[in-house]
């Protein structure tokens, strides 16, 4: 089986982008490969620059992977996929994610 990972969810209900949800429901699959709880991030959008809370993202999770988009411009800021040949993570459509400390960690 083929997995074109180069074509992402379309935004506004497209065809294969599943139900829309918020970042909250794509923690899990981010969690296991970030080795932490996304959900305390702050994500900076590539394309322009706005800063969103990971559990504020829209996520795409109908298609072959889950994709996180930016609320201000819609683009893909991050996206992950489990296929046969092991887990893709791509974060290129995001300039940075801040994790801040637990509370009484400094």
């Amino acid at each position: 089986m083929t997995w074109d990972f180069s074509t992402p969810a379309a935004p506004e209900g497209g065809a294969g982008s599943g139900a829309v949800l918020d970042g909250n429901a794509a923690a899990g699959e981010f969690a296991g490969i970030l080795a932490g709880d996304p959900t305390i991030a702050t994500v900076r959008c590539a394309g322009c620059g706005a800063a969103q809370a990971f559990g504020q993202l829209p996520a795409y999770m109908g298609g072959p992977g889950t994709v996180l988009r930016c609320r201000e411009c819609e683009a893909m800021v991050a996206r992950v996929a489990r296929t046969p040949r092991g887990t893709w993570l791509d974060l290129s459509g995001s300039s940075s994610w801040l994790f801040s400390p637990a509370p009484g960690r400094a």
